[in-house]
């Protein structure tokens, strides 16, 4: 057997000394894509299935489709390696009805481009994992550990975990935990006024605000937050149809992430159910983003989280975090709060405040499976799995020099905790 990762893959074959001009042809057989598309005719389905199996492939499309109907769309599901899609693609451009399915597949054929985010006038490339820290300003957040209450100890916990490696801060003056109440818009803003400022000139990091109020988000971005975090992807601030918050987001030149959701808060953890999780999920991204570039927003500053927790039942949380690289067809890098959350203690009846194996366990999971940013309670901890999953992960010697000095730098920041938590400053 020999691992799937294509380094590897052209090792074993320059080792059993194949012609190098080969490589490519190999490579191209080695990676499997499997394919879903929507909305075909009868006729386009069983062409793409007959083509499929011409080049090499196979298409699975539903029984009912080879006797098919003009006034019925079908869903199929491709297996091919990239050597067939090419092969797929040629014979479809030779049909114009054909264009659209010759055009999705086009994309998958193309190098993944480098992920770029812009947050106010910072670009971040997005070749490693980044930690984005939580404060929460509120005395009901599900987590005790993540609840604050002074503007002295919010400013040294925000300093606390930048010296841990956090890559931004993300402040939420709401709780939005299950069941949670919505927060009146004055207390919002009175608890924002007293700490926002505050860690914006404590730390050098980007400081975010989580919040589906656009006044809110026009408040935060003016005293110094340049991403907002939007639980409800745009949804909620229902002013204008949703359009007023990326207005703010766009004109504040801010980061954004769109999270999913189904329901809300309140009521969002009474048996949500899906017909197929991951198409609803997809189809709400498409639809999110369309809404935000729409609004001015520029692509390149979104983040997307598939929210887990958030209107997700159990076996709903898993599914995503195995399936989270599909998100990667977006092109945008993904977040993910898993931190300490119901289904990482629910399986042995933990509460949160013993749920940090189970986030560190399923951190590493994360990472492997493409989440690009990590919401996080135990920015030091989370730190140290991120920086080993992502040197294990790296190609070759890749990134050796970035992770000596994040190395470094780490270590300089766990000793000074160690020494504070000695002399009884750190809980």
């Amino acid at each position: 057997m020999i691992a799937a990762r294509t380094e590897h893959i052209i090792r074993e074959l320059t080792e059993i000394k194949i012609d190098e001009n080969a490589l490519v042809f190999f490579i191209g057989k080695s990676r499997c894509e499997i394919l879903r598309f929507d909305r075909l005719s009868a006729a386009q389905a069983n062409v793409l299935k007959q083509t499929a199996l011409v080049c090499g492939a196979d298409l699975a499309i539903p029984k009912n489709a080879y006797r098919g109907s003009a006034h019925k769309n079908f869903s199929a599901i491709l297996f091919a390696n990239r050597r067939e899609i090419g092969k797929i693609v040629l014979r479809l451009d030779e049909q114009k009805w054909m264009t659209r399915i010759a055009d999705e597949l086009r994309i998958v054929l193309q190098p993944e481009p480098s992920l770029n985010l812009d947050v106010g006038t910072n670009r971040y490339s997005i070749d490693r994992t980044f930690i984005m820290g939580i404060i929460n300003l509120t005395t009901d957040s599900f987590y005790s550990g993540s609840r604050y209450v002074s503007a002295e100890i919010v400013k040294k916990a925000a300093r606390e975990m930048e010296r841990e490696g956090a890559d931004f801060i993300d402040i939420g003056a709401e709780s939005t935990r299950p069941g949670a109440m919505p927060t009146d818009e004055k207390e919002e803003i009175m608890r924002l006024k007293t700490f926002l400022p505050a860690v914006v000139k404590s730390v050098k990091i980007p400081v975010s605000v989580d919040t589906y109020k656009s006044r809110i988000a026009e408040f935060a971005i003016d005293h110094g937050a340049s991403m907002i975090n939007d639980i409800s992807g745009l949804g909620f601030d229902r002013a204008n149809r949703s359009r007023t918050m990326a207005r703010i987001v766009a004109h504040g030149k801010a980061g954004l992430v769109i999270m999913h959701i189904k329901g809300k808060p309140r009521t969002m953890q009474v048996q949500p159910e899906y017909n197929n999780l991951m198409a609803e999920i997809h189809a709400y991204f498409t639809e999110r983003l369309q809404c935000a570039t729409d609004a001015g927003i520029n692509p390149s500053r979104i983040i997307i989280d598939p929210g887990l927790g958030f209107g997700k039942q159990l076996h709903h949380n898993y599914e995503i975090i195995l399936r989270l690289k599909e998100f990667g067809v977006f092109r945008r890098p993904i977040m993910v709060g898993h931190s300490r959350k119901s289904f990482i203690g629910a399986p042995f009846n933990l509460a949160p405040e013993q749920r940090l194996e189970g986030t560190l366990g399923s951190t590493a999971l994360l990472i492997q499976n493409g989440a690009s940013i990590l919401r996080v309670h135990d920015v030091q901890e989370i730190k140290r799995v991120a920086m080993l999953v992502d040197r294990m992960l790296a190609p070759g010697d890749a990134g050796q020099r970035d992770w000596e000095l994040t190395r470094k730098s780490f270590i300089k920041a766990s000793r000074l905790k160690s020494k504070k938590r000695r002399k009884g400053v750190v809980k």
